[in-house]
């Protein structure tokens, strides 16, 4: 938990909020006593330590303050390390050594050399001053190995594949590879004693990162047995930080009035089941210290209680945490405005807590991409912790809060929406008085004003709608020159084929494939919406008609049948023009789509003819012949074109894998994974006919690389020739 410095200036709060301890600031370290106590004998009894715990519990501030003053009291020296991982970083072994200089200069130690060249291991075992100190390799937050390293290409497998092997050395006291054959087998004389184990090394990350340690454990068996896990607080731990970091500036009335705030039974809940979040404690601690500082008062009195009570102290802390988010998602280029009018507090309203007002778990998903920089403000600040992509509310103190803030919300959401159809009923209302007294001036108006205003929402409509066919052109023109330049490519052979070329080409097809699965699935979703609307407006045109005939005759109606027409009638009139809106802007779309769509199929099969040039028939002999034909839309049979590629593949053992993902229909075929199975052979179009030569016996896959190609399964019983006659149209999946 977060404190001062040891010595405090005056009108200096005692508690600084989200910052960790120092081992400066140990003497004002409280509430941790046994574990300081369990771990350091612990890491005393055991070459390798790893301590876990969720966020916001204190492990940074357990080691810093409480374990490493022990530690040094029996000469041993820890080296707090916390890897980087940016761009400009240094490989992780210099790191470390970059850390051992430093502390072994700011202590003062004598030393014969620093860490040079050499492996840890060998620096360890050789330098006389680890003989009379143990060196402790402390690495903390270390989750950052399996989380920033994995988005820095620069921390790759190499780079921590070595780091790991030196590590393993150095926890299991191996002699590193490349110095086995210096020490074993030439017999050098070796001047230190290397079979001691000269190093401690101690882990700390959060829990949820447990299972990602599991999985070295074949290289470092050590890893399976110390372990420390670090809970939160209890209701007597958090007294004891109160009452000694404050002292005398706090009576114990007040004291326990403030671990209440972590519990709603204020009376009888004992402090043994009390659960307190050192990080929030800290942040309550100093919210109330800065306000009697503030207000001049020299003690926690309860006057100064009653006025920053439980509700205001937590509600200033959520809310400055909800500020500082929506800052983070304007930094980030997020628009809030467009989001919402506060989006952080109202994913956390509806995410956070159950429908009854309880803490829950919430599984993030792509949909959450624009809010994560706000959510990772609140896991910084301890509100919130994440858990394995889970995220969920650090402490149930707050959830009442949250639920309060959600029901006023949903109120105000749910009276906006009354007091707007309350209005539009009053000038229903207005409206058929103004009728019924022979005001058809002012229903005119209306009328007019009401087409003045459907007039500028078309206007509207079809600039967003010229906007996205400008946009759409532009790309269709960029594709007819790729097209273009791709077709003369083939028609020269003059397209370089070198292997910058084929990536390019590779990475282009990836991207056309993936932009037409994207197309097709909108292609299908608006024309079910036109589809829907079309018939949505042959209904309201019906009752439209319906209604007009009710209104030319209305001297026959009552006042209220005449008023419930009129309102009818008005709503409708607003529903078929938007909805006629909707559908020129629907068909435009599904114009513009379907455009793009071919156009993208003729640059794919471009590119397809580029990179693999089908083989020409040299060799008629075939001994295995396809008579494909395709199903069209129309139940026609029609022949196959002369330009598909079809593989067969021997359905070995070692083509197992790939046979059976080519099984899945998709978008034409993986090319560059089928022409890695073994003895593939393509097949060779002439006389109208697909053949293969030289097929010996035995079983074989075909795939034809077509629109979701299909696929047949051949088992070839002798050598003569054989023919196949193929329905190659596949359902798709």
């Amino acid at each position: 938990m977060p404190a001062s410095n040891t010595a405090q200036p005056p009108n200096t709060s005692s508690f600084i909020g989200l910052q960790s301890y120092t081992e400066e600031q140990a003497d004002n370290f409280f509430g941790r006593d046994k574990e300081i106590e369990s771990l350091t004998k612990l890491v005393e009894s055991n070459t390798l330590t790893i301590v876990f715990g969720k966020s916001g519990t204190g492990k940074t501030s357990l080691l810093n303050a409480g374990v490493f003053p022990n530690l040094r009291k029996d000469y041993c020296l820890p080296f707090r390390i916390r890897l980087e991982f940016r761009d400009d970083s240094l490989d992780l072994i210099t790191q470390i050594k970059n850390v051992l200089q430093q502390e072994i200069d700011k202590y003062g130690f004598s030393v014969e050399a620093y860490p040079g060249g050499e492996t840890l291991w060998e620096y360890f075992h050789r330098e006389p001053l680890w003989n009379a100190v143990t060196p402790i390799l402390v690495f903390d937050q270390f989750e950052e190995i399996f989380t920033l390293a994995k988005k820095n290409e620069r921390f790759g497998i190499k780079e921590q594949a070595i780091f790991w092997e030196e590590l393993a050395d150095l926890i299991e006291n191996s002699i590193p590879e490349k110095l086995k054959e210096q020490f074993l087998n030439n017999k050098e004389e070796i001047h230190y004693n290397y079979r001691t184990q000269k190093t401690k090394i101690l882990f700390s990350f959060r829990e949820e990162f447990l299972p990602e340690f599991e999985s070295i454990t074949s290289k470092i068996p050590s890893i399976k047995f110390s372990r420390f896990r670090l809970l939160p607080m209890n209701g007597h731990q958090a007294y004891e930080v109160i009452t000694r970091t404050w002292k005398d500036d706090i009576n114990p009335t007040e004291a326990r009035q403030v671990v209440s705030f972590f519990t709603y039974d204020n009376e009888n809940e004992s402090y043994d089941l009390i659960t307190v979040e050192p990080a929030l404690l800290s942040q309550v601690c100093s919210y109330i210290d800065k306000e009697r500082i503030k207000e001049g008062a020299e003690k926690v009195s309860a006057e100064l209680l009653k006025k920053y009570p439980k509700d205001t102290i937590l509600r200033s802390i959520y809310e400055e945490g909800i500020e500082e988010g929506n800052e983070a998602l304007n930094r980030y280029g997020q628009a809030v405005e467009k989001l919402a009018r506060n989006p952080v507090k109202e994913f956390v309203e509806e995410k956070m807590i159950t429908t009854e007002g309880y803490r829950t778990k919430y599984s993030l998903s792509e949909n959450d991409v624009y809010i994560r920089p706000g959510v990772e403000v609140l896991i910084n600040r301890y509100l919130i912790r994440e858990d394995d992509n889970k995220l969920e509310l650090t402490h149930d103190i707050l959830a009442p809060i949250i639920k309060t803030d959600r029901e006023k919300r949903r109120k105000e959401i749910a009276f906006a929406t009354e007091r707007k159809k309350a209005r539009r009923k009053a000038f229903v209302i207005l409206l058929a008085a103004l009728l019924t007294g022979g005001g058809f001036w002012a229903f005119a108006t209306i009328q007019r004003n009401n087409a003045i205003q459907e007039r500028d929402d078309a206007i509207v409509e079809r600039n967003d709608t010229q906007q996205q066919t400008d946009s759409l052109q532009r790309q269709f023109t960029l594709d007819s020159i790729k097209l273009s330049q791709l077709k003369k490519g083939i028609k020269s052979r003059s397209f370089p084929q070198d292997d910058t070329s084929m990536n390019f080409l590779n990475e282009l097809y990836i991207k056309d494939s993936t932009e037409l699965v994207n197309l097709k699935s909108n292609y299908s979703g608006l024309a079910e919406a036109l589809k829907a609307k079309t018939y949505m407006l042959d209904s309201m045109r019906i009752l439209f008609d319906k209604t007009s005939l009710e209104y030319l005759n209305s001297s026959t109606l009552s006042a209220s049948n005449y008023r419930e027409a009129m309102n009818t009638m008005l709503k409708l009139r607003s529903r078929i023009g938007n909805d006629s809106m909707d559908l020129v802007s629907t068909n435009r779309k599904l114009t513009d789509l379907t455009i793009r769509f071919n156009n993208l199929n003729d640059l794919y099969e471009a590119l397809l003819q580029l990179r693999y040039p089908r083989p020409v028939a040299v060799d008629t002999n075939f001994n295995v012949k396809l008579d494909l034909y395709f199903v069209s839309s129309k139940k026609n049979l029609r022949k196959a074109p002369s330009n598909l590629t079809i593989f067969l593949i021997p359905d070995s053992i070692a083509n197992k894998k790939i046979i059976r993902q080519a099984k899945l229909y998709e978008i034409h075929c993986d090319d560059n994974t089928l022409r890695k199975t073994s003895n593939f052979k393509v097949a060779t179009y002439y006389n109208g006919r697909y053949g293969f030569v030289g097929v010996p016996e035995g079983k074989y896959f075909i795939k034809i690389c077509t629109y979701y190609g299909g696929y047949y399964t051949l088992t070839k019983t002798s050598a003569a020739m054989q023919e196949i006659k193929w329905e190659a149209s596949p359902p798709i999946r």
